[in-house]
């Protein structure tokens, strides 16, 4: 069987491989995003408080950063089919291993190498648009990136309604209901076929130690610092807009908000599915930067409706940087550095979308005040933005 038909020499897109990436994006994001959804189920049977259950959705998080070196290790160790296929596996594995295990300490353990599963995955994605889809690599990235925005939408909207009711109420059950699908993608990279050619450009360097990130390097950190403000503009408004809602008598929107909110990656994505040439430019990068540095500050000290639209230009704005600087390098880098740069952006990026966050959350809770959670984020953005650089399309990455 080979996803690459007629119809796509045809028309010179390899339709059947931008559908098994788009497939492997969404399957990176069901998995945590089940978790949220589930998260009074889960307390309830493990006995855990708040902290207990935020730290469900951010340790998969913290493990896909300090996941990313050793995936990169992996993926030219085996090669790109097998790493992609491992951490697939490893990921539902895990997934479904949350609703059997006995103890909490357990269920975060699991939950860690869930997150390394889907971190081989992650960082193996870039090398993947590059080898499989050599004459459309900004069009790939643009098509994974889409996966995984509704592979959010998909687990976070679907996983109650729809899911915990065809599993009983069972909520252990949920999780292996999710399961069937994520295997199915499984098959799909099994049967997928790229051109022999594609496939050995992936390994064109002999030596694991070449993937691994050169954490010396000032690129590496300037991208990583730029992937790290837009994730820290989108999950600091998800994590604290509860809170300021409240805090401001607004309860009342809270749910439309977050809705609303949560809708812009899928916004951001498609619209950036009809541009994929912003890819590797750097005015798109500072234009979404400068967009969610004004749409924080309009949240942090604005109300009512000014302060809910300037949210949702958040949630556009950090997506589209996002989704972005995730496509730079496969843009700008070829062969094990596209992984090499991919797995040091991951780790700077979503240490600092962990620490950031928590940072300002300890400062609101010694003050006393819900805004002040918000300053720590607001005052990075503002510092990343010095880390645009100059040229106007970014250099090669060797």
């Amino acid at each position: 069987m080979s996803t690459r038909t007629a119809t796509d020499a045809a028309s010179g897109l390899p339709y059947g491989l931008l559908a098994v990436l788009w497939l492997v994006g969404w399957t990176l994001r069901v998995p945590i995003l089940t978790a949220p959804p589930l998260a009074t189920d889960i307390a309830r049977t493990f006995g855990l408080g708040e902290a207990g259950v935020g730290a469900l959705t951010m340790l998969p998080v913290v493990a896909v950063a300090f996941g990313a070196i050793p995936a990169a290790w992996i993926i030219t160790k085996f090669g790109l089919r097998a790493a992609i296929v491992g951490g697939l596996l490893l990921s539902i594995a895990a997934s479904v291993s949350r609703g059997q295990v006995p103890s909490a300490a357990l269920l975060f353990a699991i939950s860690v190498v869930m997150g390394l599963g889907i971190a081989i995955c992650q960082t193996a994605l870039p090398s993947a648009t590059r080898a499989w889809t050599p004459s459309h690599i900004a069009l790939a990235s643009t098509v994974y990136l889409n996966g995984m925005m509704v592979g959010e939408l998909s687990a976070a909207g679907l996983t109650r309604p729809i899911v915990l009711p065809l599993a009983g109420s069972d909520w252990q059950l949920a999780l292996v209901l999710w399961a069937i699908p994520l295997l199915a993608v499984v098959g799909a990279v099994l049967f997928a076929r790229p051109s022999s050619h594609d496939e050995s450009s992936a390994q064109e360097t002999p030596s694991p130690s070449a993937s691994i990130p050169r954490l010396g390097d000032l690129r590496v950190w300037q991208y990583g610092i730029l992937l790290g403000s837009s994730v820290v503009a989108f999950f600091v408004v998800n994590a604290y807009s509860g809170s300021v809602l409240q805090a401001r008598g607004e309860q009342a929107a809270l749910s439309g908000l977050l809705f609303a909110y949560n809708s812009m990656p899928l916004v951001a994505s498609l619209c950036l599915l009809a541009t994929p040439n912003l890819i590797g430019k750097r005015t798109p990068v500072a234009i979404s930067s400068i967009a969610s540095v004004v749409g924080l500050a309009g949240f942090l000290f604005f109300d009512g409706w000014a302060s809910w639209i300037s949210a949702l230009i958040v949630g556009y704005a950090a997506t589209v940087e996002t989704i972005l600087l995730v496509s730079l390098p496969p843009s700008i880098a070829r062969g094990t550095a596209v992984t090499r740069l991919s797995a040091g952006m991951t780790l700077i990026g979503f240490s600092l979308a962990f620490v950031i966050p928590v940072f300002g959350g300890w400062i609101a809770d010694l003050a006393g005040t819900v805004e002040l959670a918000l300053y720590p984020a607001l005052g990075f953005m503002v510092l990343a933005l010095f880390s645009l650089g100059q040229q106007a399309k970014y250099p090669a990455y060797e």
